[in-house]
């Protein structure tokens, strides 16, 4: 960006920085969550994470001289998983110093979404592909997330010039898609999302259907959209790279009656030859729940169910007092350092479980860098949360202390 000089340069990218936060964390705001919970051939290798040692201000105006001053998480955690974040493109310019230095692997967090990929028939990758270069430029594997999901799905997909499109069409239509992504990714991505938030929170009904937003679900007529999903993606890594894992994702696995429920459809679609190689556990949790004990429980069931298992999309709400199902919500909280010592204390307990089921993991990916970019800024209400490693100034909070050992 030219300016007429160096401080207005940096107001204008911050400006903009501003308006592309408010935009694409109100994009990924899924609506109608019941509660808390809402990234090759072979693989590339883990990066080193030697990070840029300057003490300069990054690209964005914010100084990480702290955060790259510190041991990196990804290292520290290199003997028991790797650590991942989400992010959207500009992030790989405002926080790529800190994807680095302190992350192993990376996720879309809506770029390679259906519907922001492909508003019209002819899709544009510019965003995705912007993440995706990163990845391949900093040997950095990612999750391709996700090939298919209720929300952000483009409208033009379920329609011909005459109106509802037909099965036929829908089909031949899913299948172009999934071999489109896995392909063009192939080099990159070691593990897709092939649905996401397929199973209904609903008691006595295995799937999502039109009644929960499932436009697939009333497209189809019934569930064989998922089952059609993972079929085309194994046909397409087939193609293009076997080795590339096929998961299911969803929320609220922590929960027995959901985790049932997913397990029957997974049961059902192996029974029938449909290859699913995981389930990946939306680490949407929050300072009060699950317990330590319901988060191992579900990943030694999923994991007895021969189920490779993955924590996609993990933050931590502040807002433990939130009642989800009678839809009363906490107010409005300033950060303190009562609050980030909590949070510290939260995420030192679930990765204490994590590391005790390190042969259980294949990967755990943080839903975001730092708390200036978070969807639970905007989700269940307008409110500031504090949810991730970095503040809003980008600075290392007592939760990444923790995490290091460093407390």
């Amino acid at each position: 960006m030219v300016g007429p000089s160096r401080h207005w340069s940096r107001t204008l990218i911050a400006l903009g920085s501003l308006l592309v936060i408010f935009a694409s964390a109100a994009a990924c705001i899924p609506k109608n969550r019941p509660d808390a919970s809402t990234p090759a051939s072979p693989p590339p290798s883990t990066p080193s994470s030697n990070a840029p040692s300057s003490n300069a201000p990054s690209s964005s105006g914010f100084d990480h001289s702290a955060a790259l001053a510190l041991p990196s998480l990804q290292d520290t955690f290199a003997p028991y998983f790797s650590i991942g974040a989400a992010i959207e493109p500009y992030q790989t310019i405002q926080v790529g110093d800190l994807l680095q230095k302190h992350f192993g692997r990376l996720t879309t967090e809506n770029a390679m979404k259906f519907g922001p990929l492909c508003p019209t028939m002819r899709c544009n990758f510019t965003q995705a592909d912007t993440i995706a270069n990163f990845a391949r430029e900093h040997r950095m594997p990612m999750t391709g997330h996700a090939l298919v999901w209720h929300q952000m799905v483009p409208a033009w997909f379920f329609r011909d010039e005459k109106g509802a499109a037909s099965l036929e069409l829908l089909s031949e239509r899913l299948r172009a898609h999934a071999f489109q992504m896995v392909e063009r990714y192939a080099d990159v991505v070691d593990n897709w999302d092939v649905v996401n938030e397929a199973i209904s929170d609903q008691a006595g009904k295995l799937y999502r259907d039109g009644s929960e937003g499932s436009t697939w679900y009333s497209a189809f007529g019934d569930e064989r959209y998922v089952r059609l999903a993972f079929e085309y993606a194994r046909a397409a890594a087939d193609a293009h790279d076997p080795s590339v894992k096929l998961y299911y994702n969803d929320y609220n696995v922590v929960k027995p009656e959901k985790r049932m429920k997913i397990l029957q459809m997974v049961r059902e679609l192996r029974k029938a030859g449909v290859r699913i190689d995981g389930v990946g556990l939306q680490g949407h949790w929050g300072v009060t729940w699950p317990s330590a004990a319901d988060i191992e429980a579900a990943i030694l069931e999923l994991r007895a169910e021969n189920l490779e298992v993955k924590i996609s999309e993990l933050d931590v709400s502040v807002y433990g007092e939130d009642d989800h199902e009678k839809k009363v919500w906490q107010a409005a909280m300033l950060d303190s350092a009562e609050l980030e010592e909590r949070l510290k204390k939260r995420y030192v307990e679930i990765f204490e479980v994590l590391k005790r089921n390190k042969q259980h993991l294949s990967h755990v990916t943080f839903w975001g860098v730092s708390d200036d970019h978070t969807w639970l800024n905007y989700w269940p209400l307008r409110r500031d949360n504090y949810p991730l490693l970095f503040d809003r100034a980008h600075q290392p909070k007592p939760a990444l202390r923790g995490l290091l050992g460093l407390d």
